[in-house]
């Protein structure tokens, strides 16, 4: 049986990093805040249990040590494969003195999925002065923690969770 509402939020505490600028990375997750129906498989597969059109929303801070801009590319796969038409460029500005360019990439991505699909978000840079960067809680003022990556996912489509259709509905009958 599938969830009705199946939703997950998944969140990453640590830096990430690029050991080259010809490799693709698949951004990871080690904390799971909700969960019901979608799951987190290797750090990195978000992975649901029924079918349907699914709503991904992620949130990543990036840092930049270089003295130039840099480029960021993030884009999704689902199963493996690169989803056409999927990938965002962002321009991360140049370290300024001591203070390294910062930036949030966002945006949201609808992907249809069958039972067990899973999806990856994935990212190369122009430089690997380039991070995925968690910060720890700050003070003066007091602020809580940065996650290096954030992740919603929320089925949008009702309607693939069964084929069954129900009428004449009052209350505790219906006609399947």
């Amino acid at each position: 049986m599938s969830d009705p509402v199946p939703y997950g939020a998944f969140q990453d505490s640590t830096d990430q990093t690029a050991a080259s600028t010809t490799t693709a990375y698949a951004v990871t997750f080690n904390t799971t805040d909700f969960s019901k129906g979608v799951s987190v498989v290797s750090n990195s597969q978000i992975t649901v249990k029924s079918a349907g059109v699914y709503n991904f929303q992620f949130s990543i801070q990036l840092a930049n040590t270089d003295s130039q801009i840099q480029d960021v590319d993030i884009w999704f796969r689902k199963n493996g494969t690169d989803i056409a038409n999927s990938n965002s460029k962002f321009s991360i500005n140049e370290k300024h003195g001591s203070v390294n360019g910062h930036l949030i990439a966002a945006l949201n991505f609808y992907v249809q999925l069958a039972a067990n699909d899973y999806v990856q978000l994935m990212w190369a840079t122009t430089n690997t002065g380039v991070t995925i960067e968690y910060l720890a809680a700050q003070t003066s003022p007091t602020r809580p923690a940065t996650p290096s990556a954030i992740m919603t996912v929320a089925k949008v489509d009702e309607s693939s969770t069964s084929d069954v259709y129900a009428s004449n509905q009052i209350q505790g009958q219906c006609t399947i």
